[in-house]
């Protein structure tokens, strides 16, 4: 059991091979194109004007890809930060709902009116203040009357 441990082990890099073969890739390339400048600047200036113009051609080719893959990268984070806001609104507005309906649910086993029934109400009690107002109006005329009557009778008797 021991020697298949030890076999996966070896057939798997470790993160430290892998880097160092990355680094010694990297130098390579590095020494190679200074290899290719020091010939080139000694041989044929044309050659290492060319080779310069090639590799500014392909900088900015893959600078154009690079800055193409981040925007497209920004749009996809955008678009999917406007999704998630708007799943935390729609559970926001239904948190709501839900806490209203309970909240009602509390208030009406407590006996408390709504708004509704109160506003009702209001409208009933000024219905009514405006009938007794007019009841109160119509007796203070008949009052009146009832004076003037009394009034006129006590004169005729003299």
């Amino acid at each position: 059991m021991a020697s298949k441990r030890k076999s996966r082990k070896t057939i798997r890099p470790t993160a430290d091979t892998v880097q160092q073969r990355l680094l010694g890739t990297v130098h390579q390339i590095w020494l190679a194109g200074l290899g290719a400048a020091s010939k080139a600047s000694e041989g044929a200036p044309r050659l290492f004007e060319e080779l310069v113009t090639e590799g500014a051609r392909i900088q900015a080719k893959q600078r154009g890809a690079a800055e193409k893959a981040v925007k497209g990268l920004i749009e996809a984070v955008n678009s999917q930060v406007g999704q998630i806001r708007g799943q935390a609104n729609d559970t926001l507005n239904s948190l709501e709902k839900i806490f209203q309906t309970r909240v009602n649910r509390a208030l009406t086993q407590l006996g408390v009116p709504s708004a509704e029934e109160v506003e009702a109400l209001s409208k009933r009690i000024d219905m009514l203040n405006g009938n007794i107002d007019k009841l109160a109006s119509a007796r203070k005329v008949r009052a009146r009357g009832s004076v003037a009557r009394k009034t006129s009778v006590a004169e005729a008797a003299h």
